[in-house]
C-alpha cells in the first residue's frame, strides 16, 4: 500500500475517528493499542525477521536494502 492509497482509503472515514493497531504476538495474545504519530515513521530501510524472504528482490548481494524509503507503522506495545 502507498501512502496515496492509504489517504485515499481514510478519506472514507470520519477525519475524527481515533485510530488504533492490533497485532497478535507469537503466543496468540492480541493486543488493541491506541495509534500514536510517534509511532509512524519514515523509514530509508526495510528491516525486521521476514523481510530476506518476503522481499528478497528489495536487497542486494550483500543484504543491503536497495528499494525506496517506507513509511512504517510501530506495533511496539
Amino acid at each position: 500500500m502507498t501512502v496515496k492509497e492509504l489517504i485515499d482509503h481514510l478519506t472514507q472515514f470520519d477525519p475524527e475517528t481515533e485510530v488504533f493497531t492490533s497485532i497478535t504476538d507469537p503466543t496468540d495474545y492480541c493486543l488493541t493499542l491506541s495509534l500514536d504519530v510517534n509511532d509512524i515513521e519514515l523509514d530509508n530501510e526495510l528491516s525486521g525477521d521476514n523481510v530476506m524472504d518476503d522481499y528478497e528482490s528489495q536487497f542486494d548481494e550483500d543484504c543491503e536494502y536497495q528499494g525506496k524509503p517506507v513509511l512504517i507503522i510501530k506495533l511496539d506495545c
